[in-house]
């Protein structure tokens, strides 16, 4: 497996259009998440017969499917490829680009922006870690060694895995969540759709076992 095998996919992604109106309920939903459903068929062949299920599926319930995604940081749908979608339709309303980091944030995963979760995080060329958000890209520095989902701050509980280029997974023994992350002082710039790519494969590795201890 590439670890960068679903970079195009998040590049194209993130090439769609903005959408406005996230506070005004945000209007055309039903429309931005079949666009989106249109880049992943593009992009992952493969997928088109999941997909095809999920433009079947009316704008009341995309609207129902929709809010429990808002709902307090955790929530994933059964479908992870429903979630996904629901997720990078959302991010189409929430996301800006350009801003610098924060100077400072909460030393946990909830975005301080948006209260939604961080899904990757990276170190800088000092080696200081900022967690960014996975609707807005909102990015916060947050403590080296500390568990950002349960707080677990003991060194032996906090262990993460290396993989190329810089990119790792960081795991919390207490809690079991992960993180993935780049270290830019060995992968240069923050490329968000290239970290993203990395991060789904890493945790597909993770996950296979197909990891050095």
């Amino acid at each position: 497996m590439n670890l960068f095998d679903l970079e195009p996919l998040f590049r194209s992604l993130d090439a769609l259009p903005a959408a406005a109106g996230a506070a005004g309920g945000y209007p055309g939903f039903a429309e931005r998440f079949r666009e989106v459903l249109e880049v992943i068929a593009c992009e992952q062949p493969d997928w088109a017969e999941r997909i095809r299920v999920l433009e079947e599926l009316d704008p009341a319930t995309l609207e129902r499917l929709r809010n429990r995604m808002l709902e307090p940081p955790g929530y994933e749908a059964d479908d992870p490829l429903l979630g996904f979608a629901l997720r990078q339709t959302l991010r189409r309303y929430h996301r800006h680009e350009g801003e610098k980091p924060l100077e400072e944030g909460p030393a946990e995963a909830v975005c301080p922006q948006c209260g939604a979760e961080a899904d990757v995080a990276y170190l800088d060329a000092n080696g200081f870690r900022f967690a960014v958000c996975r609707l807005c890209d909102t990015r916060w520095p947050v403590p080296r060694v500390r568990c950002l989902y349960c707080g677990e701050e003991q060194p032996k509980k906090l262990e993460y895995y290396p993989y190329e280029e810089g990119y790792r997974l960081y795991r919390c023994k207490t809690c079991g969540r992960t993180l993935p992350a780049v270290d830019l002082r060995e992968a240069g710039r923050l490329d968000l759709p290239r970290l993203r790519a990395a991060a789904v494969e890493m945790q597909a590795l993770y996950e296979a076992g197909a990891v050095e201890e």
